[in-house]
């Protein structure tokens, strides 16, 4: 992993059994295979924003798993927080819940459906990888947010038209917007927004 991001042995030994994970499964959850660009383009991405700007808090809820970025690599690296994986196809909930079992992570809960029709729940942190749009996201996971909580939505280059999509639902809810750019190891704009 990139010197940017802090691991320990047990965090180290969990990667790689979920890279492992990745390359003996059934279901075609990435088509990265090659270790080094799975480390930097998965791992690293998932972990980054958490480790150099804010540590999750509580509870998180993770939209549209799939493969697990970034929900059970920051249980790997987050022990202590409650994790709510939320993806609506079966195959991929059942990849979630094997890899939350052969890791031993007690911190993960899966969800098999869509975040929409969720009602009884808050979430202090709320990620998105690869999701959506900006303005969907915020429209059909306003329900599970409270008062303090943040989204962080790991975005490419077409977030400044996503923004001005979502701008009528930002003003409403009195949203604040941050945009965190990163170029290198990867490229990737992290965008979160607070209420």
């Amino acid at each position: 992993m990139d010197k940017l991001i802090k691991t320990t042995e047990i965090i180290e030994k969990k990667l790689e059994k979920f890279y492992e994970l990745h390359l003996n499964c059934q279901v075609n959850l990435t088509a990265i295979k090659e270790k080094e660009e799975f480390y930097l383009k998965h791992y690293f991405d998932s972990i980054y924003y958490f480790q150099q700007y804010e540590a999750p808090q509580v509870c998180l809820a993770d939209i549209g798993s799939g493969g697990g970025f970034p929900g059970i690599v920051l249980g790997i690296f987050y022990p202590e927080l409650k994790i709510t994986l939320i993806e609506s196809i079966g195959k991929k909930c059942r990849f979630l819940e094997e890899s939350a079992k052969v890791l031993e992570l007690e911190n993960i809960e899966i969800l098999n459906m869509r975040v929409e029709n969720i009602k009884d729940r808050n979430f202090d942190i709320i990620t998105a990888r690869g999701v959506s749009t900006v303005k969907e996201l915020l429209k059909n996971s306003f329900q599970i947010s409270k008062q303090n909580t943040k989204w962080v939505m790991y975005k490419g280059e077409r977030l400044d038209k996503e923004l001005k999509e979502a701008l009528p639902v930002i003003e409403k809810r009195g949203l604040n917007v941050e945009q965190i750019r990163i170029e290198s190891p990867i490229t990737r704009t992290y965008c979160i927004i607070s209420r």
